[in-house]
């Protein structure tokens, strides 16, 4: 919650929002392309985030930390499910 809001907001925030994000396009920061955030891009987020760093966010020194064998299948899963659920709304 120190990094992502969920209402929204980016001030105070080094990484996007997660509300409403999934099913939308993700502009990136290398080249301009883009992905849809669906659940194969927030796992990917999660286990490799410097994988597609979505544009704006790519200037920060910090970046996100990587949680692949630091989180579970099932933690995963469970994030993956709460970002999900911030769309539904």
């Amino acid at each position: 919650m120190a990094c992502h809001s969920i209402d929204g907001s980016t001030v105070g925030k080094v990484g996007p929002s997660w509300k409403g994000i999934c099913g939308t396009e993700r502009i990136l920061g290398k080249g301009g392309k883009s992905a849809l955030a669906d659940e194969a891009y927030l796992r990917e987020s999660i286990t490799d985030p410097n994988a597609k760093v979505v544009k704006g966010f790519e200037k920060f020194d910090t970046g996100m930390p990587i949680y692949a064998g630091i989180l579970n299948e099932s933690q995963i899963e469970s994030l993956v499910q709460y970002i999900k659920s911030l769309s539904l709304k």
